[in-house]
Parts: structure tokens; sequence; C-alpha cells
């Protein structure tokens, strides 16, 4: 008699280099970007382009690449294409969140996508007790989740409990998974966060 799980994808938590942090944070204090809400899905009043960063943050992308292809061999399950094909850091933005906004579920373009977390101005213990779902069974104020299905077609979700200890913290995953952020109701500063998009660069197999 023998057991057999259905094969999944999962996603890579790190800590980013803290001079990567300090880079970014130096890119997103200019006083003019440009605005990105229209290529995003967010509910959320001040989101930007961050192109200008992926030149120094290129290496590490692909660093996460590398470690997520070691550990799920995720791209051996695409085939889309018929020909080797690049992979490209195609996008980059920063999200300035303020209390009551959100991210719906979401996919994001391209195969491989991440989020880093630059500011969170909680702690979760505040936000669950200033949430209005206090005194809920499911009480996941300020939280980042992924929503993704099982091999019966049920949607479950792994939730992050995202706050001021996951700030220069960073989580990688495939594009395709969906995602969300629920609003946080305990600070009137920005959550500041980062997200970006890796895609097959198919524009030398064009005739």
């Amino acid at each position: 008699m023998e057991s057999h799980s259905f094969p999944s994808f999962g996603y890579i938590e790190d800590n980013v280099p803290h001079h990567l942090i300090t880079q970014l944070k130096q890119v997103i204090q200019k006083q003019r970007l440009e605005a990105e809400n229209y290529n995003l899905a967010g509910n959320i009043k001040k989101e930007y382009n961050l192109r200008n960063a992926i030149p120094f943050m290129k290496d590490y992308i692909f660093k996460l690449i590398e470690k997520y292809e070691q550990s799920f061999n995720y791209l051996e399950t695409i085939n889309y294409c018929t020909e080797n094909v690049p992979l490209e850091f195609q996008s980059m933005w920063v999200n300035f969140q303020e209390k009551h906004e959100f991210n719906p579920p979401h996919t994001h373009s391209g195969v491989y996508s991440f989020a880093i977390w630059i500011q969170v101005p909680y702690r979760i213990e505040d936000e669950r007790e200033y949430s209005p779902g206090k005194n809920s069974n499911h009480n996941i104020s300020g939280c980042f989740e992924f929503l993704y299905s099982t091999s019966l077609g049920n949607l479950v979700t792994k939730t992050l409990p995202v706050d001021k200890t996951w700030e220069g913290k960073i989580v990688f995953f495939p594009a395709k998974l969906h995602h969300q952020v629920y609003p946080f109701f305990s600070s009137d500063d920005y959550r500041i966060s980062i997200s970006g998009n890796i895609r097959l660069n198919t524009s030398n197999l064009r005739s």
C-alpha cells in the first residue's frame, strides 16, 4: 500500500540584502514618480513605477529564480514556447497603501512575481485589536494572503501575518498564483511595499 500526493508549487521567503533595501528607499523618496495605477489591481491611490530600480535589483532577483527552480522545477511545467527564450525582469512598482485601502484577489503578468515590504506601520497584535473583525473567527486585518485550489478544486489560503517584523523581507512566487492584501486599521502611516514581474522575452522570435 502506497500513498501519493499531487504536485504543487510554493513560495520563497527571504531577507533582502540591506544595501538593496537602502537603494530602494532612496529611489522611492524621489519627488517625482510616474503613476502606475492604470496597470495595477490595487484599490490604492498612490502606486508608482520603479523601473529605475530594476538594474540594481536584477542579480538578486535572478538568484531567487535559481533557488525557486531548484526547489520546484517550475519552468518545465510552463511549455509556452518551442524555442529557448530568456527571462526578463520587466516591471517594478511601489505601493503607498493607506489605512482602509486594499489589494483585491489578483494575479500578475509574466512567469514570476515578488513582494517586498519596506515599511509596515503596525504590529499584527494591534491590527487584531483595532480590526472590525476583532471578534471574528478569521481576523486577518493587515495580512498578505495567497489563494490556491486543491486537487479537489477547493479554494484554500496561506495567510502571512505581515507586520513590522516583515520589513526588509521578500516573498517570491509564480506570477499566476492568486494573492491579496487586506486593509489595515491601527495606523495612519503608509504601508510601503514593492512588487515586480519577470517575463519571457520572445522579442527575438518575431519575424
